[in-house]
């Protein structure tokens, strides 16, 4: 099963735990949209998976029967994450972090 542009689905991210440097992984839900992941979050502080990505920003995605390698990053660009939210929710819920998750060539 492939991924379609703009598709909205639940997944596993794999993060490295930040102080025990074991694997960790949760289930999330994702935005698919121009070939990158993105996820989004109430807040950082209390979220594991949001700081393991900081501290380690190499992670996995299991999605549609597949792993992905990817490097995440916050997103700080203020139209990227206003159009990502907008795509997760309606109506969005414009005061979550988003993180964007692109696959390794």
């Amino acid at each position: 099963m492939a991924l379609k542009d703009k598709e909205i689905f639940v997944g596993e991210l794999t993060t490295v735990g930040r102080k025990t440097g074991a694997p960790r992984t949760v289930e999330l839900r994702f935005v698919y949209t121009d070939g990158k992941f993105y996820a989004s979050s109430a807040r950082v502080a209390g979220k594991h998976w949001c700081q393991n990505m900081l501290k380690n920003p190499a992670v996995e995605i299991t999605a549609a029967g597949r792993r992905y390698h990817c490097n995440a990053r916050q997103v700080t660009d203020e139209g990227l994450r206003k159009r990502i939210l907008t795509l997760r929710d309606s109506p969005p819920l414009m005061d979550r972090v988003v993180f964007e998750i692109a696959p390794e060539n």
